[in-house]
């Protein structure tokens, strides 16, 4: 099989995995068929985003890397810096693509860009919603929850004073959901972070 056979076998899918693979090429599945994959990542007709899963060179000129990272590292939604970025509450660029996760700590160096995984307790992982990019689907975090997930992972460095939070640049002018952010933030049921929340509250959107 030539990758223009084979790209018409996939061309339903932006992104698969090996497994996958075994399912759509049938008995066209060989111990060649693995061979083919790595000559072709060279030749850069795919791209290897972990091992065991990939995505075509068509698909990765086409979508924004944010949207790869629920694949890559499943259950997760893009949250913390990323989120914030996204939604305009931190004026910097974020460059490293940031999620939250229920399984262990994780980092992926990938042609696409590099994805950073920070876990959080099973209870609290929640407060995303689901988007599209082209034909990846992905979860991101509502803006509050990415601010609550942002405290929660950092609150031992955080004290909660106006001063500090000015060093972070969080934005002003958005309109921050007082409820929402309470609501986040006793899901964790940690007191810092109700601090924390309860702080940003009094200076960003009372």
């Amino acid at each position: 099989m030539n990758i223009f056979e084979f790209e018409k076998k996939i061309k339903d899918l932006p992104y698969f995995e090996t497994k996958e693979l075994r399912l759509i090429l049938g008995a066209y599945f060989t111990k060649t068929t693995l061979v083919n994959l790595k000559n072709w990542i060279k030749k850069g007709h795919l791209i290897m985003l972990r091992r065991g899963l990939y995505l075509t060179a068509e698909e990765a000129l086409k979508n924004n890397s944010m949207a790869l990272a629920t694949k890559i590292y499943p259950p997760s939604y893009v949250s913390l810096e990323m989120a914030l970025s996204f939604y305009g509450i931190i004026p910097e660029a974020v460059f490293t693509i940031t999620s939250v996760t229920t399984r262990k700590t994780k980092s992926f160096k990938t042609p696409q860009g590099n994805f950073s995984y920070q876990k959080i307790k099973k209870t609290a992982f929640g407060g995303y919603e689901a988007k599209k990019a082209g034909k990846i689907s992905f979860n991101l975090a509502l803006p509050e929850k990415a601010i609550v997930d942002f405290f929660y992972l950092n609150r031992n460095i955080l004290n909660g004073e106006l001063t500090q939070f000015q060093g972070y640049r969080f934005s002003q002018d958005f309109k921050y959901d007082k409820k929402k952010l309470l609501a986040f933030a006793k899901v964790f049921q940690n007191k810092k972070v109700l601090l924390l929340t309860h702080n940003f509250i009094r200076h960003y959107a009372s």
